[in-house]
């Protein structure tokens, strides 16, 4: 399992641990997704900025994995390094992944 990056065609884009189930070819396991959420400015200062928000957190597969159909999947990509800190931070365990120093 591996976290990726989901833009669904409904235009939401989620973070999550991804798996797949042997039962349901093709269908895409996301295991504790949360929505990318694009926060506007609150002033001329204000560069805005982005945040995380739970996707279907109240239902029982939030943890153990809720299945999404590959029609409804516009793409799988892999988030930047400090989205993906942040992403670990909260879920994950806690390890977050140096820069590289160039």
């Amino acid at each position: 399992m591996t976290i990726k990056l989901v833009t669904l065609k409904s235009d939401k884009t989620l973070m999550a641990t991804i798996g797949e189930d042997e039962s349901l070819p093709g269908a895409v396991i996301l295991k504790e997704p949360v929505q990318i959420i694009i926060i506007p400015p609150r002033s001329q200062s204000d560069p805005g900025g982005m945040g995380f928000l739970p996707f279907l957190d109240y239902s029982e597969e939030f943890k153990t994995g809720i299945v999404i159909s590959p029609n409804d999947i516009l793409t799988i990509t892999t988030p930047q390094r400090e989205l993906l800190n942040q992403y670990n931070t909260m879920f994950g365990s806690g390890i977050q992944i140096a820069t590289s120093l160039k």
